[in-house]
């Protein structure tokens, strides 16, 4: 970006063009086709199968950038020419494939995060319950839990499984699967 910046930095205007459109490409360089190759990867694959996606945009709009700034370097004269006063993109195609791939970033860091967050959840899971077996109370893994049991729950204990009350009543937290902090009746 500071490349583009020198009506705003007036030192950059004693580089001669040609050699900062030169530290431009060699900056450039390593961020279009290092950095960037996992876009040209998935537009090759996407390609091969006859589609497009947005590593087909990325690496066609950075490629276009690139390259034209590549002729701008080389050839400035072309556009003179043309009365076209050449600027090179190069912080561009940088500046696209730095942001995306920040993007990702923090897109695989929230995934994780939630990811992280739901295992804490069914870690709060009950791990057994109490059923009515032969008259008598037993506590059992919730996978040896079958429908038609008689599951206990007392005051402030987990609810180990789906099911239906059939005697009695309480307050409920279900903050777990809904969200809502007040209990439920």
């Amino acid at each position: 970006m500071i490349g583009s910046m020198h009506d705003f930095i007036p030192a950059l205007m004693q580089i001669p063009a040609k050699t900062r459109f030169l530290i431009l490409l060699a900056l450039a360089s390593p961020v279009q086709f290092w950095a960037g190759w996992r876009f040209y990867r998935g537009a090759y694959l996407t390609a091969k199968h006859g589609t497009t996606d947005m590593n087909t945009l990325v690496a066609v709009g950075t490629t276009a950038a690139y390259l034209y700034s590549i002729a701008v370097t080389f050839a400035p004269e072309l556009f003179e020419a043309q009365g076209i006063m050449p600027a090179v993109y190069y912080d561009t195609s940088a500046v696209i494939i730095t942001l995306i791939l920040f993007g990702r970033y923090l897109e695989a860091n929230a995934k994780g995060r939630a990811s992280d967050a739901i295992k804490k959840l069914l870690g709060l899971q009950a791990k057994t319950g109490r059923v009515v077996r032969d008259g008598r109370e037993v506590d059992i893994a919730i996978d040896a839990i079958v429908a038609g049991d008689i599951v206990l729950v007392r005051p402030g204990e987990k609810i180990p499984v789906d099911g239906v009350v059939v005697d009695g009543y309480s307050s409920i937290d279900e903050s777990m699967i809904t969200g809502e902090s007040i209990p439920v009746e």
